[in-house]
């Protein structure tokens, strides 16, 4: 492995090309004289106040093609100059993102004095890129109501679907109103991609650590930014597959300017949206908005001008929202009461404020070399938050105490053929989630099964973090016109200390107030992983023949990780040793990841009128999994059994004795065996050196090709329809491959069992539900308890496995210059998956999933998403607004099946004592609740003073009073019950001043 290294650097050394998704547009084009007759060695020139060097300059070639690369986002002037020919100019062309902009010219004989100056619109159709791609500019973040973060705007785009980074925060889930979910960092997914493919960067660098790539705690600050630029489909440079958002930093200019944002509601401007309905299926309350505040001031102009300039901005921001159905726990911290005990005069709230304060410094060091640095600094406390119907508990979530991030960029246009540019970036993030301050040390969180509640403490326990990352790249460009060739590096290196630590290491499960099981847990321990290096290699070839572009590309990423030595219980943790682990042991540094995989990248676009009006566009891809990597193969919360269940009965001892009904395991838990009132524990390895947990088979963490990985295939036709009006339909088709599966090798399909169930009978259940759900497993009673000895390997071990997706999308584009943009569209799409020969060999990984339900096809699902902007004439009033309709939440059944259920078809009780098992009585895939339809509306007076701006907004957020249900109950005792709805009608006052 060093050896490659030592080559791919060597080879880098030489000749390093662009390899992220680096947010530079481009302008090519052929030039022809009156006769049709390309001419070579045309003089073209771009300019632009954007670019530092105000003028970028190329020759055409051979062929009379040209292609200037690289360029920022904004308005260009294209001049082509030729000895013995008269000076064409082509004002007013837009670029984007990675927008191709194809500008063709005829020149005409004439002198150079002679300028011929052509009107025409600025290309709306890239007739050379595959890439799917969607520009958030400043013009659509000043305009569009919305959070005002790149989440609440990224998910505008038709077909991606968004989860909040890290946790449900503020108990809604991540659908946004208004800001109403704060400075959310939101985690993408479209075209059956997953959440973990998803990536954040800054100048093509990611912002996520090592561990979860998909992951960044960096919340934006929208003043400080010029575009966001999504791609969501046919990237051929990328490792993963999945959407890719790219903030492109705002750099300061000669001029002093700078925006003032500021935007305010609160309770007293939401309407009630609780409907009879509503009231009916059990919910006493919306969820709503208590306040939420955001203050937005940026600055940037010379520090000497024509070479130094800088950009700073600083926000802070506030969301506190009221919690659909949920009071304050007034015995939240007393750890005697078995019982949420609400408090009917204090809705719950979850509230989080954030701070931000960054800058950034550009300097052209000569006509050739610009280099800029910037620094962000924010905390961020979402105290108390995680307040929901299923969790009733709060948690102070402390994110980025501090979160530092600093960048460094560099671009050279070495010569008119060849740019070089380098981006380095570093990120330290202190977080955690934590207890609220004072709660009592006795606590021990649990469970009801009859409502799906947890009450007193987070499910998931609590966490004292630290992430560091460090990321550059390194990039250049060969170009002529008819041809560019890319080469390029990337590399990162990182660590993360997780410290998972609890009140009590235990928690308690209990059906209508009685306990039935606990779970024992080691806790506090540390979680440590660090990534020595990831080096990726790209090299693309693009030609254009004619209206034929052709994209061929190669990556190379490579892998390389370990865990260093830790040591469980040990008496150092600032938490303390762990209770279940009373000698304390040491685990030694353990080799992680070599993965190595070489990906292809095809893609071709024909720009089939030859007119630049229509583009037919297909790609094919290969892309690697994003899951988070430091739960692969990991020897301390992957191979240790760190927690266990054991049934429990609480009223084994007699009437009058006073262990009968004390919500005490009046056992030995240390014991594995049955005593007391306690059943063997599920595991009898819990908390031991020997581990038993999951034990990963070598071939899947180390060698070629044995990363996860899937294909991605699209193809499409994008028109311009009429004027500055475009409409794009596509097909894509997504499969993956390398599946991994976990087998208890301690198991065989012998030692179960097979039984059903009756479901219950309703009217809300499929034909009014009394059907039998059949295919069920259980262990036998001889097998149970038996020490596991799970391996991870890949699933075609044991049969095939299938995961695929397969859509449409149809989407419009309008950028019409009397004032109006118009975009959004349709997607829709269905998932199949299918792993129907694995769960006959190893029951083990789903007993209580019927097998006929091991092969699904989900429903079609369509999303209409929409968002435009009109500015009235002469009166300068802007109308804007969004649109949504997107699927209601999938329905399940979660039936809790007593023993007296089961044992009809099971022939004896369930093993291990317990006590029930809990069965979902619906097919997945097949009913989805109401749809979701949001409307948001702005109405805007615009200001103008010499070159200032001023905006006075009033936006209407869900403007038309909708209650749909975002989340629900699939536990079957509340079944159906809403546990969030559409936050109602908010309106909110926001002005904005741009100078």
């Amino acid at each position: 492995m060093r050896g490659i290294v030592r080559v791919v650097i060597a080879c880098v050394s030489l000749l390093v090309i662009p390899v992220a998704a680096y947010a530079q547009a481009s302008i090519t084009g052929v030039v022809r004289d009156t006769s049709g007759a390309v001419l070579p060695g045309v003089t073209v020139e771009a300019s632009s106040p954007n670019l530092s060097e105000k003028v970028r300059s190329v020759v055409t070639d051979g062929s009379g093609q040209y292609r200037i690369i690289t360029l920022p986002p904004g308005t260009y002037a294209v001049t082509f100059t030729l000895p013995g020919f008269s000076v064409v100019r082509r004002d007013g062309v837009e670029l984007q993102g990675t927008f191709t902009a194809a500008i063709n010219a005829d020149l005409r004989v004439g002198s150079l004095e002679e300028t011929v100056t052509v009107t025409g619109e600025s290309p709306l159709v890239d007739v050379q890129s595959a890439t799917q791609q969607r520009v958030i500019s400043t013009e659509v973040v000043d305009s569009i109501p919305s959070g005002r973060m790149p989440a609440s705007m990224v998910v505008l785009i038709p077909g991606i679907t968004i989860a909040q980074g890290a946790g449900n925060y503020f108990g809604i889930g991540a659908h946004d109103v208004g800001g109403s979910v704060g400075d959310m960092t939101g985690i993408y997914a479209i075209h059956g991609g997953t959440l973990q493919d998803s990536r954040q960067m800054i100048n093509g660098v990611s912002t996520g650590w090592g561990n979860e790539a998909f992951e960044s705690l960096y919340t934006p600050n929208m003043s400080a930014i010029q575009e966001v630029v999504v791609d969501t489909a046919g990237s051929a440079e990328n490792e993963v597959g999945g959407v890719r958002t790219n903030l492109i930093p705002r750099d300061g200019g000669n001029e002093l300017s700078g925006t003032l944002f500021g935007s305010f509601t609160n309770e007293h401007l939401t309407a009630d949206n609780l409907t009879d309905d509503l009231r009916a299926r059990g919910l006493s309350h919306a969820n709503s908005v208590q306040e939420n505040m955001d203050f937005n001031p940026s600055v940037g102009g010379p520090i000497k001008r024509d070479k130094v300039w800088f950009y700073s901005a600083i926000r802070y921001l506030k969301a506190a929202n009221y919690v659909a159905g949920v009071f304050f726990d007034a015995t939240q911290n007393d750890a005697n009461v078995w019982a949420y005990t609400p408090d009917l005069s204090r809705k719950a709230v979850n509230s989080a404020v954030w701070k931000n304060a960054q800058t950034r410094v550009t300097w052209q060091a000569n006509p050739r070399n610009k280099f800029a640095v910037s620094y962000s600094e924010q905390t961020s406390c979402k105290c108390p938050s995680l307040i929901s119907a299923t969790q009733v508990g709060p948690t102070d979530n402390r994110h980025g105490h501090p979160l530092r991030l600093a960048t460094a960029d560099w671009t050279a246009p070495i010569t008119t053929r060849l740019l070089l540019d380098a981006s380095v970036l570093y990120q330290f993030n202190k977080w955690g989630f934590f207890p609220p301050d004072g709660a009592s040390p006795g606590l021990i969180g649990f469970s009801e099964q009859s409502n799906g509640m947890n009450v007193k403490t987070r499910v998931g326990d609590f966490r004292n973090a630290k992430n560091i990352t460090f990321r550059y790249r390194v990039s250049a460009s060969y170009v002529t016109g008819a041809h560019a060739f890319k080469l390029g590096f990337v590399n990162a290196t990182a660590s993360a200390d997780y410290n998972a630590f609890a009140i009590q290491p235990l928690r308690y499960r209990l059906n209508n107030g009685v306990p039935n099981q606990l779970t024992m847990r080691v806790r506090p321990y540390h979680d440590l992983w660090t990534l020595d290096f990831e080096p990726g290699v790209f090299v693309q070839d693009r030609w254009t023949i004619d209206r034929l572009t052709l994209n061929l590309g190669m990556r190379y990423d490579g892998k390389r990780s370990h865990f260093p030595e830790q040591i469980i219980s040990d008496p150092a943790n600032p938490y303390g040793a762990a209770r279940f682990v009373p000698v304390p042991f040491t685990i030694p540094r353990t080799e992680q990841l070599r993965w190595h995989d070489i990906t292809p990248k095809m893609a071709a676009a024909y720009d089939l009128s030859g007119d630049g009006k229509t583009a037919v566009k297909v790609s094919l891809n290969k892309y690697l999994s994003g899951t988070q990597v430091d739960a692969i193969g990991n020897p301390v919360a992957g191979n240790l059994i760190l927690e266990t269940t054991r049934n429990w009965n609480d009223l084994t001892f007699p009437v009058g004795d006073p262990r009968r009904g004390n919500f005490v395991a009046d056992c030995d838990l240390l014991n594995p065996a049955i005593n007391g009132e306690c059943q063997a524990m599920a595991n009898p390895n819990f908390g031991k050196v020997t581990g038993g947990g999951s034990v990963w088979d070598p071939k899947t963490l180390r060698g070629w090709g044995v990363r996860g990985y899937n294909w991605e295939l699209s193809a499409g036709v994008q028109r311009e329809i009429v004027p500055q009006v475009s409409v794009d339909l596509s097909y894509f088709r997504r499969s993956y491959g390398n599946l991994t599966v976990t087998d208890d090798r301690a198991l065989t399909a012998a030692d179960f069992d097979t039984f059903s169930v009756p479901a219950p009978t309703d009217s809300r259940l499929p034909d009014g539900g009394g059907y039998t759900v059949s295919g069920l497993r259980n262990l036998k009673l001889g097998s149970f308890g038996r020490p596991s000895s799970n391996y991870v390997t890949f699933a075609d071990a044991y049969g095939k496995q299938i995961q695929r997706w397969n859509g449409v999308d149809l989407s419009v584009n309008a950028r019409i210059r009397n004032g109006l943009l118009l975009q959004g569209g349709l997607s829709t799409g269905r998932t199949t998956s299918d792993n129907c020969e694995i769960v006959e060999q190893l029951p083990e990984i789903s007993p209580l999933i019927p097998q006929a339900y091991c092969h699904v096809d989900t429903n079609f699902l369509t999303q209409v998403k929409l968002l435009a902007s009109y500015t009235i004439p002469r009166v300068d009033v802007q109308v804007s607004g969004s649109f949504q309709s997107i699927p209601g939440p999938e329905v399940q059944a979660n039936f809790v099946a007593s023993n007296a259920l089961v044992t009809p078809s099971l022939g004896r009780p369930l093993s291990g004592g317990a006590a029930n098992v809990t069965v979902n009585v619906v097919e997945p895939g097949t009913i989805y609740g109401e749809r979701l339809n949001q409307l948001d509306v702005r109405f805007a007076k615009i200001l103008r003073f010499g070159g200032n701006r001023t905006s006075l907004n009033l936006d209407l957020y869900n403007a038309l009073n909708g209650s749909a249900v975002i989340q629900q109950s699939n536990t079957y005792g509340n079944w159906q019950q809403p546990q969030g709805i559409l936050i109602g009608r908010s309106v909110k006052v926001s002005a904005q001043y741009n100078f």
